[in-house]
């Protein structure tokens, strides 16, 4: 059959249009290719910057908490650094969440981190400053301490002069007894001086009297006698006027006593004790005392 001029024609078109379609559908393609390798690339880039801030994002607060640490150590202001921690880690947590690319969220992110990066070289200076300056308030307190060691040693030393200036006048101050004489006296009530026989007597005189001393103050004072008889006991008799005293806790007895009011008179004092029976026969001792410390004694013998 032969080709007419019209077939051929027709055949020509079909080819032009064929033609045409596979190379739109090739460029539909190509397009279609073209704009996913874009995208794929783009969330590629997407996901490694992602991976690089969260990491930034994760050192840096980190570091900051290592900041705040030292610094609350050194006695620094770290209320606004815990504040911007949080919100570091909040925004970490938010790119996470961010499954497809954002490009406004990662410039931001990127801007703080430059910012935050400049933060941590500022605190790096202000942790330098801080124990610069502890260092210098421990050297001060040092220094302190040592005057105020200085200080204490001193007074603790004027205080012991004063304790020792006391006890030296306390000492001082202390009455004494003398011109001690010891009198029996018997029945008819005549005295005589020193040693006698248990039968001629049934009281005992004592006299004294109180030192001058200027440096005792005008006071009020018990004055007590103890005479001791051979076996080494006080005698005592409560109904005759004798009593007790206490010396750091323990009980002391004392065969007779008076209170005095000392004026530095070198006043005259008399004790008249009457045992009402014969003494014992042997050394006696009479001890004379000024409230609680012993101001004279002396000693006598029964025959």
């Amino acid at each position: 059959m032969t080709e007419t001029p019209e077939n051929k024609k027709r055949d020509q078109i079909r080819i032009i249009l064929i033609v045409a379609i596979v190379v739109i559908a090739l460029g539909a393609g190509a397009k279609i290719y073209m704009d996913y390798t874009a995208k794929a690339a783009l969330q590629t880039e997407y996901e490694e910057t992602k991976l690089r801030l969260g990491n930034q994002l994760d050192s840096i607060s980190t570091q900051l908490n290592d900041r705040i640490l030292e610094i609350s150590k050194l006695g620094g202001d770290i209320d606004s650094l815990v504040v911007l921690k949080d919100s570091i880690t909040s925004q970490r947590d938010q790119l996470q969440r961010t499954r497809r690319a954002n490009k406004a969220l990662i410039q931001r992110l990127d801007r703080k981190v430059t910012g935050y990066q400049e933060l941590l070289v500022a605190k790096d200076e202000e942790i330098a400053e801080l124990k610069e300056l502890n260092t210098k308030l421990l050297s001060e307190n040092n220094v302190l301490k040592e005057e105020q060691n200085e200080l204490n040693a001193t007074i603790n030393k004027a205080e012991q002069k004063q304790q020792e200036l006391q006890q030296q006048i306390s000492l001082a101050a202390k009455l004494k007894a003398e011109n001690i004489s010891f009198y029996n006296i018997n029945s008819r009530g005549k005295e005589r001086e020193g040693d006698f026989r248990s039968r001629q007597a049934e009281k005992v005189k004592v006299t004294f009297n109180l030192a001058e001393n200027d440096v005792a103050p005008v006071a009020g004072h018990q004055i007590m006698i103890q005479v001791i008889d051979p076996a080494g006991n006080v005698i005592f008799d409560v109904a005759r006027g004798s009593g007790s005293f206490q010396i750091d806790g323990k009980e002391f007895f004392y065969t007779a006593m008076q209170e005095i009011v000392f004026d530095n008179s070198k006043q005259a004092l008399s004790f008249v004790y009457d045992k009402g029976s014969e003494f014992e026969k042997g050394d006696h001792k009479i001890i004379i005392w000024s409230d609680t410390y012993e101001i004279g004694r002396t000693s006598f013998n029964v025959k």
